[in-house]
């Protein structure tokens, strides 16, 4: 079983996302010995079972709550789209709203860790309701955004489909596997960004010949940046308490 260490890094991701790329990263790590050597012996091997226990986990889970089945390649597809999306809508409100903090909570979900599928897509609901609000939109836009990026978002969520059909259906068994299968992700969550970790040390950004390499190992998608989970720091006082 892949070792995972005493202080692991809590995913952000959907399970579904996780394995997905993870797959990519570690059969990425199988074609480069030059990574691989950098790694424990064994550590590839563990992580892959492990991703496929992840896997079947999901279903496990799936088959216990009642839910959908997996999700389709264009779904996993506009998933991603979605949380880049998510994040770099997060980053922009938070330089066109500084110290706004209920307004970034609430119209941008920031702040928000639910990582279930049918809360993400809630989410992802409201953050679009909000950029379309004409003021929110005029400030967005002075930071940098477009309307590209707001298109680029209703598309993938329009092509995901509904979030009411991935309601949980609560019977027994669920909470078992629920719990199994996050503790296996967040293992292997680790694990993979320790295989990044060798293969950004093995061949650095700073050498542009590295470029086709380094997207092997999704360096620069994965994981997707949700900028802006942590609340904002409020700007400095300015009245005369400041002074004190």
């Amino acid at each position: 079983m892949a070792v995972a260490p005493t202080l692991m890094n809590t995913p952000h991701v959907p399970v579904l996302v996780i394995t997905h790329d993870g797959a990519l990263i570690i059969a990425a790590a199988n074609n480069h010995p030059e990574v691989a050597a950098r790694l424990p012996s064994g550590y590839l091997t563990a992580a892959d079972t492990l991703c496929k226990k992840v896997s079947a986990d999901v279903t496990t889970q799936k088959n216990a709550k009642g839910e959908l089945g997996p999700l389709t390649i264009a779904q996993i597809a506009s998933l991603k789209v979605l949380h880049h999306g998510f994040a770099q809508a997060a980053k922009t409100a938070k330089l066109a709203f500084p110290g706004q903090t209920v307004k970034l909570h609430q119209e941008f979900q920031i702040g928000a860790h639910q990582n279930d599928l049918r809360s993400f897509l809630g989410r992802i609901d409201i953050v679009l309701g909000s950029l379309i609000i004409p003021a929110n939109l005029a400030a967005l836009k002075l930071k940098g955004w477009t309307d590209a990026e707001t298109t680029a978002i209703q598309t993938a969520r329009t092509a995901f489909g509904p979030a009411e059909q991935y309601r949980v259906k609560s019977i027994s068994g669920a909470k078992g596997t629920t719990v199994q299968k996050n503790a296996d992700a967040t293992t292997l969550y680790e694990n993979i960004l320790t295989i990044q970790n060798a293969a950004d040390l093995q061949h650095p950004a700073t050498d542009p010949a590295n470029i086709g390499v380094r997207d092997e190992f999704l360096l620069n998608t994965f994981p997707p940046d949700h900028g802006g989970n942590s609340t904002p720091t409020p700007p400095p006082p300015t009245g005369p308490e400041s002074k004190i």
